[in-house]
């Protein structure tokens, strides 16, 4: 340790001062917004005649094991026929996902077969981009956006149509993101305890609100003037992200619908989630960063006070992962010169309060989301005993989830600057234990 002079022990001190400051605002932000969620969600639109035309596009990367699933769900749509067809992109696949795709031989499944040149970037946003560059989407209404993993419920596009209809300034809606594999191993169940919490503490929150939902990269409809208007144009690991700030900056709406539910496959060991996870925190840091002075300057071209604060919130989430980094930063601050260890007491002499927050975060608030968003799991646990082991395992699960994500944000936060191009791909399987 150092001993700093007395100027640069100064402001050593107002830095630390200021992370705190930060850490608090951002802590206290979201434990506030949480709390409009905690009213159970209903449907505010009414079920009305199928009419908006989507075309679902399904980005998958060697996905035999999951995709003919994925496409038996969406043609299982309580929807039209004529109304969707669904695009599976079989991107850069050395499998056998182009041949299941075409054993379909249906009309409205259509594979569109991406092949990458060596020196071209590859993932799901470019393979995207690949297919938006056909035009071929211009025919509908909506593009839906679907993963190759996922299991979409039948009454989604039934719901989507219904809300678009009753709401047509929302240029994107996501979709209720539940999991596929909620019990397979502890990784599993804390993304599981992740989503039963976001779903309603943030999505559910922001809509009350009327401020626009977090794009979460599958089950999200986009409308297709707007694409035309604006393109697709993915420079990170996190092209859903990108489109949630590029609307927040356009002023442009976008909605939360509870009851248009997808499934989606998480990692089943802690390294295929820590490598899914540092790839998002990358791409969020990228985007946050590179666009916060926009996002800034467009605050003050909003038309409404609601538009204002919603851009408000998006800039905040821009910055929801900043808690691991300002801890960090504190620590090698006490570490350089060891009297800041001694301020830093004062700094916190809102302990009993932080304490308080937190309980409310990890164990409160979870109590009515868990027993709320996941009583089908709930249901099927025979006896009180069991029921109270998989509240418990949530909990673990959260905790967990939360703790080890924190590794991935801080080694996103110093590789956000790399080529976001190499992806690293989740291998998934056909499981599904709800």
């Amino acid at each position: 340790m150092f001993t700093l002079p007395p100027m640069l022990f100064i402001i050593a001190k107002w830095i630390c001062f200021v992370l705190v400051v930060i850490v608090f605002a951002n802590l206290i932000y979201f434990t506030c917004l949480s709390l409009f969620g905690l009213i159970k969600p209903k449907r505010e639109y009414k079920l009305v005649a199928d009419k908006k035309k989507f075309v679902f596009v399904v980005p998958a990367h060697n996905e035999e094991e999951v995709i003919e699933a994925t496409i038996e769900s969406l043609l299982n749509q309580n929807y039209r026929k004529d109304l969707y067809d669904i695009v599976v992109i079989a991107d850069n696949c050395t499998d056998n996902t182009l041949d299941i795709i075409q054993s379909f031989n249906q009309e409205n499944v259509v594979a569109f077969e991406n092949t990458s040149l060596p020196d071209e970037p590859r993932g799901k946003p470019h393979a995207i981009a690949k297919y938006i560059a056909t035009d071929h989407w211009k025919s509908y209404d909506y593009v839906a956006f679907i993963d190759a993993d996922n299991i979409v419920e039948s009454n989604y596009l039934r719901e989507m149509n219904a809300q678009l209809i009753a709401h047509p300034e929302f240029t994107a809606v996501q979709g209720y993101l539940g999991m596929k594999n909620v019990s397979t191993s502890i990784t599993a169940t804390g993304y599981a305890a992740v989503y039963f919490i976001t779903n309603r503490a943030v999505q559910y929150a922001n809509y009350r609100l009327g401020w626009n939902a977090a794009i979460g990269g599958t089950g999200f409809v986009l409308d297709t003037v707007y694409l035309a208007e604006r393109g697709w144009n993915p420079r990170s690991y996190t092209e859903d992200f990108e489109l949630q700030v590029e609307l927040s900056m356009a002023g442009k709406k976008s909605g939360w619908n509870h009851f248009a539910v997808v499934h989606d496959e998480k990692p089943n060991s802690f390294i295929a989630s820590h490598n899914q996870r540092t790839r998002w925190a990358q791409g969020h840091w990228f985007v946050a960063i590179t666009t916060t002075m926009k996002q800034i300057t467009t605050l003050f071209k909003a038309k409404s006070l609601q538009e204002f604060l919603s851009k408000v919130e998006t800039l905040f989430y821009s910055y929801s992962m900043v808690r691991p980094i300002a801890y960090l930063c504190i620590l090698l601050l006490m570490l350089i010169d060891h009297r800041l260890a001694n301020y830093l007491p004062h700094t916190f002499s809102l302990l009993m309060f932080w304490l308080s927050i937190e309980c409310l975060n990890f164990f409160v608030i979870p109590i009515v989301y868990f027993s709320q968003e996941a009583a089908p799991y709930f249901d099927k646990k025979e006896g009180v005993i069991a029921k109270l082991l998989f509240y418990v395992r949530l909990t673990i699960g959260f905790v967990w989830n939360s703790l080890t994500y924190m590794i991935a944000q801080v080694i996103g936060f110093f590789t956000w600057f790399k080529p976001q191009n190499n992806w690293k791909k989740t291998v998934h399987n056909a499981t599904f234990d709800r």
